[in-house]
């Protein structure tokens, strides 16, 4: 089938089957999911334009944010002070990016090794998350992790689940020094720290054209300290907002958009999604990163070897 804004010629079923493998490492992984929309816009079906295939790698990573948000509100999984200001400085930082990108990443000779070398950093750091040392490090997220897990099953067994609001995320204190308990543990944060994260991630994520759950993932676990069960929620907030400014600013300047091709990956991202969650409790989510990082490593070198025009 010819998709003509897009430029190419592509099979509708291989475009689901992408979508779905694009949907299912998101939703299980938690990122990644713009690195691998990017790759297959531009090596599998073969997409030239670069500033056409950033807002669509973005409209991708949108569908887990515009699911996810409303449940996981309803389940008190997000910690709204801290993705509404991770969404202002999004804003900020989603605007400088699609703007830089735009005018200096407009070829794709130019963008790929831009490409490539973030996504080269992010095999590293999934490796480094794979690691026993990045384990054991966990030690105070794991012990709110387990011990909502633990009250859901309680809840669930007494047929009681509606009452899982109540150990949720509660809010103590907000402000410039922010605190809130989830699942009886207490953290602590400054609020200008997610602002000025939110801009860096945004100009980052913007530029390369992804939803940056890469880097906001890691960063709410490791440098703020929180649980993965209210970091998935807080930062698909914060990405909904952030990369809807970024596609705006993109059409504004004229990027254009092939609803034909993206509809087609659409529902495979959507199919993808609902997989995920029905087996992610089957899949070993270790050996998945490894495998990713296995695949994100091979691509960031590729991309990145073409700026010294070595091919592999």
């Amino acid at each position: 089938m010819h998709f003509p804004m897009a430029g190419v010629d592509a099979s509708p079923i291989a475009l689901i089957l992408w979508g779905i493998f694009v949907g299912y490492v998101f939703t299980t992984v938690g990122a990644a999911g713009g690195i691998l929309a990017g790759v297959g816009h531009m090596s599998i079906f073969g997409l030239k334009n670069a500033n056409m295939v950033k807002p669509m790698n973005q409209v991708l990573t949108l569908v887990s944010p515009i699911v996810g948000t409303p449940l996981y509100l309803r389940e008190k999984r997000i910690v709204v002070p801290t993705a509404i200001v991770l969404g202002l400085g999004g804003i900020i930082g989603a605007l400088i990016g699609s703007y830089f990108s735009a005018d200096f990443l407009k070829e794709m000779k130019h963008f790929q090794p831009y490409f490539g070398f973030f996504t080269l950093a992010i095999s590293l750091r999934l490796f480094y998350e794979c690691s026993q040392k990045f384990v054991d490090g966990q030690k105070k997220v794991k012990q709110a992790n387990k011990a909502f897990a633990d009250k859901v099953k309680e809840l669930k067994a007494a047929g009681k689940i509606n009452e899982i609001k109540q150990i949720g995320v509660n809010f103590q204190q907000i402000g410039m020094q922010n605190t809130f308990t989830f699942a009886g543990q207490e953290f602590k944060y400054n609020a200008l720290v997610p602002f000025f994260t939110g801009i860096v991630v945004a100009i980052i994520s913007a530029s390369l054209g992804v939803g940056g759950g890469f880097l906001l993932v890691p960063f709410m676990t490791s440098v703020m300290g929180f649980p993965m069960y209210i970091v998935a929620g807080t930062s698909v907030l914060s990405i909904l907002v952030s990369s809807s400014t970024s596609i705006l600013n993109y059409l504004s300047m004229g990027s254009k958009l092939d609803f034909a091709f993206l509809g087609f990956e659409l529902i495979g991202v959507a199919i993808g999604t609902v997989i995920a969650a029905q087996l992610s409790k089957f899949i070993n989510a270790r050996k998945l990163k490894y495998f990713l990082s296995f695949i994100l490593l091979y691509v960031g070198l590729k991309y990145l070897l073409v700026a010294f025009g070595i091919k592999i």
